[in-house]
């Protein structure tokens, strides 16, 4: 136990990790072939892929490579992103001459900390802190997959709005993995990886109650969040009404994302808050496509504390304040309508993020 609360300590009091940055206005629009000057190669048996297994809460499968003809993958030494958590790398699936890009362009996301544990008062690089690097991933892996499915619900409600105008556009999140990557000195680390996004990127919220276009908050105390007054704080008083009755219903994006934040808490079972929407809108298909979601989750009969998603989530705190700054729009009622009690959203038979 008393090895336990210092790990835990350990993890709290995490370091961040000194690492090149390079600048994202020099990175090549195409990229056909690498080095081993600027990239990390890992060839074989030195790449492990291991895909999130959506049939089972929390788990992964081994799979192979993305390209059926790549033999490994190579990593920008230089980070040319980086958010709250994680550091943003250029990522590559390559042929076996070490050199060919293979497939689409991707992006590689690992911890922005230096992940160390006590032990017996010595610290430590290894044992413990692996395990700790190996459900960062997981996590937030697991974390951005629970955020896929609820967009895909969100979606399937906006489709039952008859008079929804054609070209408004739904939500979606990256697909993600992880991958498993070993040195030629056997150090093992793990990343998760992504499609790299095309397009203007932007942010629609964040975590801490902001929002695109933010008016006056609502003037709500900080207080305990109890059932009822999560219902009154969420906004329906201060409603845009959309006359449902009109031929065309015209929302916009910033509308969708608020809407789609506010879904996700009703729909499940008023325990998680998805929010930290950003990405870019795909104009093609007509897609919202975010990455890096953000869950606040808080359970009232289980009394769970913050950070059960990552030390983004808030908890409790998090869902007061997107809804003290949240004003509904028409959208939020027709995509929340027809849920009657927590127990008819399939998040509530769903195990939450993987614990740090």
């Amino acid at each position: 136990a008393e090895k336990d609360a210092l790990a835990k300590a350990a993890y709290r009091q995490r370091r961040v990790r000194k690492v090149m940055r390079e600048n994202k206005q020099t990175i090549a629009a195409v990229t056909e072939i690498v080095n081993e000057e600027d990239f990390r190669i890992y060839m074989n048996d030195k790449v492990v892929h291991m895909e999130f297994d959506p049939s089972v809460d929390g788990k992964f499968k081994k799979s192979i490579l993305q390209h059926p003809n790549a033999h490994g993958v190579a990593m920008k030494k230089m980070a040319f992103g980086e958010g709250q958590e994680r550091l943003a790398y250029q990522f590559f699936e390559i042929a076996d001459d070490r050199t060919t890009v293979l497939g689409a362009p991707l992006v590689a996301k690992g911890s922005r900390f230096v992940e160390k544990s006590i032990v017996d008062g010595i610290t430590s690089d290894g044992g413990r802190a692996w395990e700790v690097k190996d459900k960062f991933v997981r996590r937030f892996c697991a974390v951005q997959h629970l955020a896929r499915s609820a967009a895909r619900a969100f979606n399937d409600k906006m489709n039952e709005i008859p008079a929804l105008d054609p070209e408004t556009a739904r939500v979606s999140f990256l697909d993600c993995s992880v991958y498993y990557l070993t040195n030629e000195n056997d150090e093992e680390s793990a990343v998760i990886v992504e499609r790299k996004l095309e397009g203007k990127f932007r942010k629609w919220n964040s975590n801490n109650g902001w929002h695109n276009g933010q008016d006056t908050p609502n003037s709500y105390p900080l207080e305990t969040i109890t059932e009822s007054a999560a219902d009154e704080a969420n906004g329906r008083n201060n409603e845009s009404p959309i006359d449902v009755d009109s031929s065309n219903i015209f929302v916009t994006h910033d509308e969708v994302a608020q809407a789609f934040s506010h879904f996700s808490y009703i729909h499940s079972g008023k325990k998680m808050l998805i929010c930290d929407l950003q990405g870019v809108y795909d104009n093609t298909d007509k897609l919202l496509r975010f990455t890096d979601p953000v869950i606040h989750y808080h359970d009232i009969k289980k009394k769970e504390k913050r950070g059960v998603c990552g030390r983004t989530d808030l908890g409790q705190k998090g869902i007061w304040g997107f809804f003290r700054t949240h004003r509904c729009n028409g959208l939020c009622d027709l995509v929340t309508k027809g849920f009657i009690t927590p127990t008819e959203s399939s998040f509530k038979r769903r195990k939450v993020c993987i614990r740090p």
